[in-house]
């Protein structure tokens, strides 16, 4: 297993095509991620009411070579895989010190963002004819305010949150065409449709998403929103700052690579708005 893929986001990805006994024993774990940490394979599979080669097929479902591997794994996101399930004290503790935890969260996050992978993504958002923004449900709120920064900026720019439109407009993508998948969910199969359309026609796709996610892989540029933690186990808080935070840099990158261009752009924007706060409605 590649070291730079999460457990978290692995058995997010996975748990939809586990077997009904690799179901209990993914349920276990994440009910109860400290105590599955001092188990045996013999003691989680009695937990579990399973068989020894259950765990170790559940193990390698998530690719790892064995129950110590998967565990040591584990460690390392305890916290993150506690997140799956809401915890109401620990909401309230959040709660209480919530621009705090904002704060750290998204500052260790932003710090794994390259300055290469941001110009990169920058560069190939200026070559495109056409940008096609993919995100659902909480992604939706980045997704439209990336989509409203690049009409700003003049780009041909479509937003759709409905899956069907959206898998529409992709397949009618180009080889100029760039997509933008803003995502939380690591697996979202209309998301990775998609991206499947867009690939097909040749089409870069940038990732705002987890490193380690089946999103991210199937992306050309990734822009990573990792977080070790989360508020409830959708996301829709601390990932949506993240996101937002993402692309804002971005569209400051964009800014600082075509002063002139958008200097232009930006200027009409403005004269627009200025046109249709004035209520005589004069000429443009």
């Amino acid at each position: 297993m590649n070291n730079d893929e999460s457990f978290f986001h692995r058995l997010k990805d996975m748990m939809p095509y586990m077997k009904p006994t690799q179901t209990k024993i993914a349920g276990f774990v994440t009910d109860n991620p400290r105590v599955a940490m001092k188990l045996t394979v013999t003691e989680l599979a009695s937990a579990t009411q399973t068989a020894a080669s259950t765990v170790v097929e559940f193990c390698k479902k998530l690719g790892y070579t064995g129950f110590r591997e998967l565990k040591i794994a584990l460690a390392q996101e305890l916290e993150l895989v506690e997140s799956m399930n809401l915890d109401f004290e620990r909401v309230s503790r959040i709660a209480g010190n919530l621009v705090e935890f904002i704060y750290k969260n998204t500052s260790d996050s932003l710090s794994s963002v390259g300055a290469s992978e941001l110009e990169s993504a920058a560069r190939t958002l200026l070559d495109a004819d056409k940008v096609e923004v993919f995100a659902f449900g909480f992604d939706a709120v980045a997704g439209y305010d990336f989509f409203v920064k690049l009409k700003q900026l003049g780009f041909q720019c479509n937003f759709f949150e409905n899956p069907f439109m959206q898998s529409i407009s992709a397949y009618h993508m180009t080889s100029r065409s760039v997509g933008i998948a803003i995502s939380s969910s690591h697996s979202s199969r209309d998301i990775l449709d998609s991206i499947q359309y867009a690939k097909r026609a040749g089409s870069m796709v940038i990732a705002i998403a987890a490193s380690g996610s089946k999103i991210a892989g199937a992306s050309d540029i990734v822009l990573p929103t990792y977080s070790k933690t989360k508020i409830l186990p959708e996301g829709g808080i601390l990932t949506r700052y993240i996101q937002l935070l993402m692309v804002d840099s971005l569209f400051l990158k964009l800014l600082e690579m075509e002063k002139v261009r958008f200097s232009d752009s930006y200027r009409q924007f403005e004269e627009i708005i200025n046109y249709k706060r004035r209520g005589d409605r004069g000429v443009i």
